[in-house]
């Protein structure tokens, strides 16, 4: 259900786009100097997860130019899901049966080639781009308040690295700090490939206000265990939905 609400979005914006494209007209051609650099950055919506983006881009030709990307996004697995404390319900929720969570650091290389001249100002530009390069999966253990009896036969909430042997429904409490844990995190290689459309319609030629949707693969080299109980995965294809802005230069 989760996905199909991100494709319909998607297939949305992508005839929201195409109708102000068939309405572009030609625009006077003026002289200005050639920019040759640009800096843009912004949010990414894809089908299991969010992030953010930067992107530095040089021009090798009018139509041609080179990217260099850096993403930081999150990564969940298809079958988790959110509950709440059956011991106190103002507990904070957890996802049971989850080992660990998982973010993607990427680092990528690519091309984006103009397709479609933005013929006026306030028209619409479409670029194709392909990217590829490294992807660092970054797993943090999760840690759960636990209910616990103390050696005075006292119930006490204490804070303990979930392990699927001991920790059940019963005596869960709730999710701890999302930032226990930080200093275990593991780092597992991998590589992404990405292929996209680039909807560029800033008003401005110095500035830049894109949307750029398209599909991407992560992939491992090993399984990695976010869930307990469930199959995890060494393949992850997402679709995505960036909004970025930034700047050109010379």
């Amino acid at each position: 259900m989760r996905k199909s609400k991100y494709y319909i979005i998607l297939l949305f914006v992508a005839l929201f786009i195409s109708n102000n494209i068939e309405a572009q007209l030609p625009a006077t051609q003026n002289n200005k100097a050639g920019l040759r650099k640009a800096y843009f950055g912004g949010l990414q919506l894809h089908t299991s997860g969010w992030g953010a983006t930067f992107t530095y881009s040089k021009f090798n030709t009018f139509k041609k130019k080179d990217l260099w990307a850096v993403e930081f996004v999150s990564m969940k697995h298809g079958k988790e899901f959110k509950r709440t404390s059956v011991n106190d319900e103002r507990a904070k929720g957890y996802y049971y049966g989850k080992l660990n969570t998982l973010s993607l650091l990427r680092l990528s290389k690519g091309t984006k080639v103009n397709i479609y001249e933005k013929l006026r100002d306030g028209g619409v530009e479409i670029s194709f781009v392909y990217k590829y390069g490294v992807t660092l999966g970054l797993l943090k253990p999760v840690y759960l308040e636990v209910l616990k009896v103390t050696p005075s036969q006292q119930v006490a909430v204490v804070t303990e690295r979930y392990d699927p042997v001991y920790h059940h429904v019963n005596n869960i409490y709730g999710r701890s700090s999302n930032l226990t844990g930080i200093g275990e995190i593991t780092i597992n290689p991998g590589i992404n490939l990405k292929a996209s459309f680039i909807f560029e319609f800033s008003e401005d030629r110095e500035r830049i206000k894109n949307l750029e949707l398209g599909i991407g693969l992560d992939a491992f080299y090993k399984r990695l265990p976010i869930m307990a109980m469930i199959e995890n995965h060494f393949l992850y294809p997402t679709v995505f939905l960036n909004l970025q802005f930034g700047k050109k230069t010379l």
